[in-house]
């Protein structure tokens, strides 16, 4: 917004009333579609935080090796936000990110996040990655209730998330009581 705002700063000084209106109008036109996106990109930079979160309050099985690899299946939302997590220590372990387009592919992650315009798959997903040290993460309603072990949402321009304790076990990782305190429903 800044960037339109310094283009258009000479307007203010000519006629007031018809150029704050013609400016709010202007700018609409042009900055919307950028604001609107700088608001979905701030919204998954915060879901990334969250995400890289979930998987420091989760406990994997020794099964799992020295890398944890954190997966989006579909359209990836986060951009480069995750790119910065690639190497990222995780205790012992490191985290690499993937980016996966078709359910065969999630064979090699232990951190799926199901994006939106895929969920229609999600029971595919979820029966491709049963009896498997995977967290299933999403961001879709009901999506803890369909068997994803965390699922984020937005409420007031906050993201919460909940929880699906008994999903999360049947793939053989735990969840921190630390971390289920701050979900806004557990699932047992």
């Amino acid at each position: 917004m800044s960037s339109c705002r310094h283009h258009f700063s000479g307007w203010f000084k000519a006629g007031r009333k018809t150029g704050f209106r013609l400016l709010f109008w202007v700018l609409g036109l042009l900055c919307g579609p950028s604001l609107a996106h700088a608001e979905t990109l701030a919204e998954y930079q915060i879901k990334a935080a969250f995400l890289y979160n979930f998987l420091a309050f989760t406990e994997w099985p020794a099964e799992v090796g020295t890398t944890i690899n954190l997966c989006v299946y579909g359209p990836d939302p986060f951009g480069e936000n995750l790119d910065k997590m690639q190497g990222k220590s995780l205790g012992a372990r490191s985290l690499a990110v993937k980016r996966i387009n078709s359910v065969d592919g999630l064979q090699s992650c232990q951190v799926v996040f199901i994006t939106h315009p895929v969920i229609g798959n999600l029971r595919r997903v979820l029966d491709n990655l049963s009896d498997r040290p995977v967290l299933t993460v999403a961001d879709s309603q009901d999506a803890a209730l369909q068997g994803v072990a965390l699922n984020m949402s937005m409420d007031q321009n906050k993201v919460t998330f909940e929880a699906n304790l008994a999903a999360a076990r049947s793939n053989k990782v735990n969840l921190s009581s630390k971390l289920l305190r701050l979900a806004t429903k557990v699932i047992q």
